[in-house]
């Protein structure tokens, strides 16, 4: 059968005549007139029906001219491939325009909050508060609104080069990490056909920055801080959490999530859950005086209802953001992380004597000796609470430069400590 019958100028030039009439190209592909002049392009194929009868059937393949005689034979050869392959090419093409809409539907923040609940079970939830506030803080601005599809490489990197270029490297390029998984959530899912991420991880405007650790505070440094803490204007919030790192051990996840009724004010002990810890078992922190006080303090501004948090914020997550601790900290002059109280914690009370094993159940620190914990299994709850006691005390008194307490008699010193 002769095919490319027709020239771009028989195309135009075709007129509308009484009635609807066809010019034909070969295989099946014509030109439709219709009287008013508007011209479709069709194509009338064979299919065989349930019943194995052989039946013709019409496929429209666009208005010309928007729809050129060179692109009408292309679309004509891809709908013979399908017949050919048992396919109803107008079904096929139903497809094609419901998949193209769901892509076009389907933003890069649509997809990424799709991805973090199908994984919010598999994640502590400090991961996930993790995951999705560098989703929030350095691609959703830029990236959200638009079709996952439409996001290419260069498309991508300028969103984080915002964020790396302004000084927060390790938080762009965690985000791109981030990225890569949505866009392969995204290609599993067939919404996507490539991951612009995942090719960027080698990028050299995106390279690895010089590790740089902030020091933990030093002994000499609580009083100054403390005393800073007073005189700034540091929300109730925020000066709770910060003291209450010194006065616990707790990990800054463990304690920013708290919530009122893992608190009890009377027996002066927290209680926290397993799901927040890193050792992954319940943790039962001794409260020394000091810290009941200013949680009864707290507990009038915070404590809406039993599970409210406790360091409540106006924040997506409901309490303090992971970075509030150390902002805080650097904007009262501190270069220091919340999560180096731990550190000055360890040594403060290793150099005072007390019972290394209380020290390590306090930081909640999991012995590696399996035969050493199957023996050790005591809490050492009334020992901890007499060496938080102490330990607070000691911050008190490096606050209002007084005298360092006295060791309870059972503990003694390695060296003095000032």
């Amino acid at each position: 059968m002769a095919t490319d019958l027709l020239s771009d100028r028989q195309c135009s030039g075709a007129k509308g005549k009484t009635k609807v009439y066809y010019r034909n190209d070969g295989k099946g592909l014509r030109l439709q007139v219709r009287p008013d002049g508007v011209k479709y392009w069709m194509l009338r194929y064979l299919v065989t029906t349930a019943d194995g009868t052989r039946k013709e059937s019409t496929n429209g393949l666009g208005r010309y001219p928007d729809v050129s005689l060179t692109d009408a034979r292309v679309e004509a050869r891809k709908a013979r491939a399908l017949i050919a392959a048992g396919h109803h090419p107008t079904a096929a093409r139903r497809v094609e325009r419901a998949q193209q809409a769901e892509s076009r539907d389907a933003t890069f923040k649509s997809l990424s909050v799709e991805w973090l609940e199908r994984c919010r079970a598999d994640w502590s939830p400090h991961y996930y508060e993790r995951n999705e506030g560098l989703l929030r803080r350095v691609l959703w601005d830029d990236l959200g609104r638009l079709p996952i599809v439409e996001i290419s490489e260069p498309v991508l990197l300028k969103a984080l080069r915002k964020t790396y270029d302004a000084g927060q490297k390790e938080s762009a390029r965690r985000a791109r990490a981030v990225a890569a998984s949505v866009f392969q959530y995204a290609k599993d899912t067939h919404r996507a056909d490539s991951n612009p991420a995942r090719e960027l991880a080698s990028s050299s405007l995106l390279k690895k920055p010089d590790v740089r650790h902030f020091a933990a505070m030093q002994k000499d440094q609580v009083g100054p801080f403390l005393r800073a803490m007073v005189k700034s204007e540091t929300e109730d919030v925020t000066r709770v959490a910060l003291v209450l790192m010194l006065y616990t051990g707790l990990r800054d996840f463990a304690l920013r999530a708290a919530k009122w009724d893992e608190i009890n004010l009377e027996t002066a002990t927290w209680t926290v859950p397993a799901e927040r810890m890193k050792s992954g078992r319940v943790h039962t922190i001794p409260l020394p005086t000091q810290a009941v006080e200013m949680l009864t303090v707290l507990a009038a501004q915070t404590r809406r209802k039993p599970d409210a948090y406790v360091f409540a914020s106006r924040g997506k997550a409901g309490f303090l953001a992971e970075n509030t601790l150390r902002v805080r900290l650097h904007a009262l002059g501190f270069k220091v992380t919340a999560h180096g109280f731990r550190s000055l914690m360890t040594d403060l009370l290793n150099e005072q004597g007390f019972n290394a094993d209380a020290i390590e159940r306090q930081l909640d620190h999991v012995e590696r000796n399996k035969v050493r914990a199957a023996y050790l299994r005591s809490e050492f709850i009334d020992y901890r609470r007499t060496m938080m006691q102490w330990l607070a005390d000691w911050a008190d008194a490096q606050r209002k430069k007084t005298a360092v307490p006295e060791l309870p008699s059972n503990v003694v010193p390695l060296r003095q400590v000032a």
